[in-house]
């Protein structure tokens, strides 16, 4: 007996296995949360500086020239990232927050900026004076320099000194004091902005030892 050929009968298609697209949407929404979980970084910059001149400038005929050298801060704080003083031995730094520049950069550029506004009359340079002669150098070094988030206050001791340039003389000081300056909120923006009020401070205070130095011997 002959079977009946069955060539004609094909095998059921196989379908595709079903895609879970009921998942997707939750990828989806996972991916989505793990991206916005970290936030953009902040880029900082020193507000600018500004003082009110003196009502009496007290200058002299010919404008004395000041060359500011490099504003000495603390290593710890010659980095990219914003840090704060967490105790009396750490540093903890801000997340995501960083210094839009070198921070030793725009700490001497601000109190320079600061100095020319209580110095009118007098030309201030920053490091040297290309195409002038300096009559006086001025060295500055804030150290520590340091914000407490648990104060909300920036402290410093702020050295300044003073020296003729084209004389032997001995540097003068014109500052040694311990600063406390208070911040208006728990914040990067804050702890920049009470940097720039020190500087202003302290440029305020230079500016008025400067102006009492008598003339070179």
């Amino acid at each position: 007996m002959r079977l009946p050929l069955l060539s004609h009968l094909r095998a059921p298609a196989r379908r595709p296995l079903a895609r879970p697209l009921g998942l997707l949407p939750l990828w989806a929404a996972l991916l989505t949360g793990c991206a916005a979980s970290k936030p953009d970084p902040t880029l900082l910059t020193l507000p600018a500086a500004e003082v009110a001149p003196p009502t009496a400038s007290g200058g002299t005929a010919t404008p004395r020239v000041l060359a500011v050298r490099r504003v000495a801060i603390p290593e710890y704080l010659l980095t990219r990232k914003v840090r704060y003083r967490a105790d009396a031995s750490t540093l903890d730094e801000w997340p995501q927050a960083y210094w839009a520049e070198r921070i030793e950069v725009g700490v001497t550029r601000e109190f320079a900026s600061a100095l020319r506004q209580a110095l009118p009359g007098w030309i201030v340079c920053e490091g040297s004076c290309s195409d002038r002669v300096a009559d006086l150098i001025l060295q500055v070094e804030l150290t520590p320099l340091d914000f407490s988030r648990a104060q909300r206050s920036l402290q410093t001791h702020a050295r300044v000194s003073a020296a003729w340039a084209l004389t032997a003389s001995r540097g003068v000081q014109l500052l040694d004091q311990r600063l406390q300056q208070p911040a208006t909120a728990d914040t990067p923006q804050a702890q920049a902005q009470a940097l720039t009020d020190v500087l202003e401070t302290v440029a305020r205070a230079s500016a008025e030892g400067l102006q009492k130095l008598p003339p070179p011997r």
